[in-house]
């Protein structure tokens, strides 16, 4: 996991955790888990809703756990890792005369500058495809790439180059379009369960996870995730990251449309599989009738 160095961590935005002894958790008040889970639970679960806070804003971030035995502030970052702090969060400075202290947080245009070694560069949630290393002229050019790690083909850099500069550039629609442009090229000519186009598919749902959309970023990480199971995808951890991406954007989206939450909820256990936690999470909240009510 990340160890981040706090003094390079922005003062803000800095969220709030609450657990309290019945097991309820809430974020800034807004709340994560009611009561009766327990106090482990809901800590974990209010973590995960701050893991991904972390990915859309493409960085760790600040946060103040409060239980009923004290107060922590740590460094929650986009891989889930945790560090707590042995000194106070910095105070956050004052507001300019053109913003106003209640303006809320914007999420970044676009990230840091990728460095040389792009093999290794974190976006959103995990790393960019391992074939993102310039390739060698195949032997046959033939065969059918079959190796999880291996190289993109030469014909295929230029649409990955696009994107990544759309990227850079903080055209994150543009980035995410020419991805999709990539991942469609290569299943056309490898088919949609090869590594090459699952790798495609799944730095489309890295990007697409710092949109603005939670439908449409509910929708692909599900379906991401479903791709990946059905072809046994390597690594696992990166399906593993999938799913609870999934569960966590799923989340966000049956505040906002529980209609279409209701919908997708199926989908959601179907990859969620024998994760009892975040199984019962869906189907509590389906059988509250909150979908029919339009609460979360």
């Amino acid at each position: 996991m990340s160890i981040t160095d706090p003094d390079q961590v922005p003062a803000t935005p800095i969220y709030t955790i609450t657990v309290t002894e019945s097991g309820h958790a809430d974020i800034d008040g807004q709340p994560i888990l009611t009561p009766g889970a327990g106090i482990a639970e809901a800590r974990v679960a209010a973590l995960e809703e701050i893991r991904i806070k972390a990915a859309l804003h493409g960085r760790p971030v600040r946060v103040l756990a409060k239980e009923p035995n004290g107060a922590w502030p740590m460094i929650v970052d986009t891989d889930g890792a945790v560090q707590t702090l042995s000194a106070p969060h910095p105070t956050p400075a004052p507001p300019d005369a053109h913003q106003s202290a209640q303006t809320p947080i914007q999420r970044p245009a676009a990230p840091a500058p990728l460095p040389a070694d792009v093999s290794t560069v974190q976006l959103a949630d995990e790393q960019l495809p391992p074939w993102t290393r310039p390739a060698q002229p195949p032997t046959d050019e033939t065969a059918v790439p079959s190796d999880w790690t291996g190289p993109l083909p030469d014909p295929y850099q230029p649409l990955f180059a696009q994107a990544q500069a759309h990227d850079r550039a903080g055209d994150l629609r543009a980035a995410i379009i020419t991805a999709h442009s990539l991942e469609q090229a290569l299943a056309n000519q490898y088919g949609p369960h090869q590594p090459l186009t699952i790798g495609a598919l799944t730095y489309r749902a890295w990007l697409t996870l710092r949109s603005n959309d939670w439908a449409e970023i509910a929708d692909l990480l599900i379906q991401t995730a479903l791709r990946r199971q059905e072809a046994n995808a390597q690594p696992e951890a990166d399906t593993t990251r999938c799913i609870r991406n999934a569960h966590a954007a799923w989340r966000h989206l049956r505040q906002e449309d529980p209609e279409y939450a209701l919908e997708t909820a199926n989908e959601l256990v179907r990859i969620l599989g024998d994760d009892t936690r975040r199984t019962t999470d869906v189907i509590r909240w389906i059988e509250s009738g909150a979908a029919r009510y339009g609460a979360a």
